[in-house]
C-alpha cells in the first residue's frame, strides 16, 4: 500500500477558521513550547467557545496536539504543519495535488505531486529533528541567534537554507534539482530520474562518475564558494540511461569562508572514497583531490 500525505488529504476539508487557528498556534509556538488557549482567543479574534470548538476539531483531525499542565495549550503536529505549507503552495498555484510517497527518510520525505498544468513534480518535505532533535541541534548552525525554536522552526530553517543554496545555483550547469517554489518546510522541484548511488549495483565506468563528482565539488567551491557538506552515496542519484548524476540534499551546505570548510570537504571525500574503494576498488589520494578542488593543484 502506498503512503499518502495525511496533511494533504485533510486540507480540502479545512475551513478558513480552522486554518486561521492553525496559523495562530504556529505563531504562538515561536514564543513557547505550547500555545495557550487564552492566547489563541486573544490573537485570533474568536470567542473562547469558538476557539474551544475549533481546536477540538483540529485535535481530532490530528493536526494539533493538546497539552494540559499549568495551562491548557496546543502544539502543531507535522500533519498540521504540512497542511499550512500546502495551503500556501496551492494558493500560489505551485502544487495542485499530492500523490504517493517516493521515499521516506530520517530528515526528509519525498512525495509525487502535480502542478496546475498536470505536470508531475516532486515535493521535498523537511523533517529535520524527527529522528533526534537533540543531536540535530548539536550539529547545525541554523539556529544561531534564535532564542526559542522547535522541530517545526528547525525544519523550516533547514528547508529555507537548502532553497537559498539551490536558488543560487539555478543558473549554473551543475547537476542539481530545479526548484519550483517553497513554503515553510516544503520545497517543490522537478522530477529527478535516477537511483541513489548506494543502490546501484553496476556502473559502466565508476571512475568517470567519481570524476564528475570531483569536478562538481571544484566548481561549487571555486565559483559559488560552497561546500556540500553531506556529499555521500545517498545524495548522488545515478541515471543509468543517460549515464549521468544529480546531486541532492543541500541543507547542510556551508560557505568556503567557514573555518572548517576544507576539513568538511575532506570528510565528504574520505567517506566517498571509502565507498568507491569498497564497492569498485577505486581509491584516489584524498590529499591530492582536496588540493585540486580548492585550487592548490
Amino acid at each position: 500500500m502506498s503512503i499518502t500525505l495525511y496533511g494533504a488529504r485533510v486540507l480540502k476539508d479545512l475551513s478558513n477558521q480552522e486554518l486561521r487557528v492553525l496559523n495562530m498556534v504556529e505563531t504562538l509556538l515561536k514564543k513557547g513550547e505550547y500555545a495557550p488557549v487564552e492566547k489563541i482567543v486573544t490573537y485570533s479574534g474568536y470567542t473562547g467557545k469558538e476557539v474551544s470548538f475549533i481546536v477540538s476539531k483540529l485535535n481530532k483531525k490530528k493536526l494539533l496536539r493538546r497539552w494540559t499542565g499549568q495551562f491548557v495549550g496546543y502544539t502543531l503536529t507535522f500533519a498540521g504543519f504540512d497542511a499550512l505549507a500546502l495551503n500556501i503552495l496551492y494558493n500560489k498555484k505551485v502544487v495542485a495535488g499530492v500523490g504517493r510517497a517516493k521515499g521516506v527518510g530520517k530528515e526528509s520525505d519525498i512525495y509525487h505531486a502535480i502542478d496546475f498544468e498536470e505536470n508531475e513534480i516532486m515535493l521535498k518535505i523537511n523533517r529535520t529533528g524527527r529522528a533526534s532533535f537533540q543531536q540535530v541541534k548539536k550539529r547545525r548552525d541554523l539556529l544561531k541567534g534564535k532564542f526559542h525554536y522547535n522541530v517545526f522552526s528547525l525544519a523550516e530553517l533547514s528547508s529555507k537554507r537548502e532553497y537559498e543554496v539551490l536558488s543560487k545555483l539555478q543558473e549554473s550547469k551543475l547537476p542539481i534539482p530545479k526548484i519550483l517554489g517553497r513554503n515553510r518546510h516544503i520545497i517543490a522541484m522537478n522530477v529527478i530520474e535516477g537511483t541513489e548511488l548506494v543502490k546501484v549495483q553496476n556502473l559502466k565506468k565508476p571512475i568517470k562518475i567519481l570524476e564528475k563528482v570531483i569536478e562538481y565539488a571544484k566548481i561549487l567551491y571555486n565559483k559559488y564558494n560552497l561546500v556540500h557538506a553531506d556529499l555521500t552515496e545517498y545524495n548522488i542519484l545515478y541515471n543509468e540511461k543517460k549515464d549521468s548524476i544529480t546531486i541532492i540534499d543541500f541543507p547542510q551546505a556551508i560557505s568556503t569562508d567557514h573555518p572548517d570548510a576544507d576539513l568538511i570537504l575532506e570528510r565528504d571525500f574520505n567517506h566517498l572514497f571509502n565507498y568507491f574503494g569498497n564497492k569498485w576498488f577505486i581509491s584516489p589520494e584524498i590529499e591530492d583531490v582536496v588540493e585540486y578542488i580548492v585550487g592548490k593543484k
